[in-house]
């Protein structure tokens, strides 16, 4: 189960420092990435429908870093 974490964290590290900037800024229009072995993808609007698209126990979905919100809100207080 540690080897499993393990290499998890690692694939996340190497995802999100391995990519480059410009990706991450394109990226930002979605609030979930699915992870997947070589790949991150950032185009899921849920998260039901990031888990929908995995294809295996290596496949893991999270909330989007990058994501802002949709244009013209403020996340602030009013």
């Amino acid at each position: 189960m540690r080897m499993i974490m393990s290499t998890i964290a690692l694939a996340t590290t190497v995802a999100a420092f391995g990519s480059s900037s410009a990706s991450a800024q394109s990226s930002a229009s979605y609030p979930y990435c699915l992870f997947t072995e070589d790949a991150q993808d950032c185009t899921y609007t849920s998260m039901a429908q990031c888990q929908a698209s995995k294809r295996g126990n290596a496949d893991f979905c999270e909330p989007n870093n990058w994501y802002s919100g949709p244009p013209g809100r403020s996340r602030g207080r009013q």
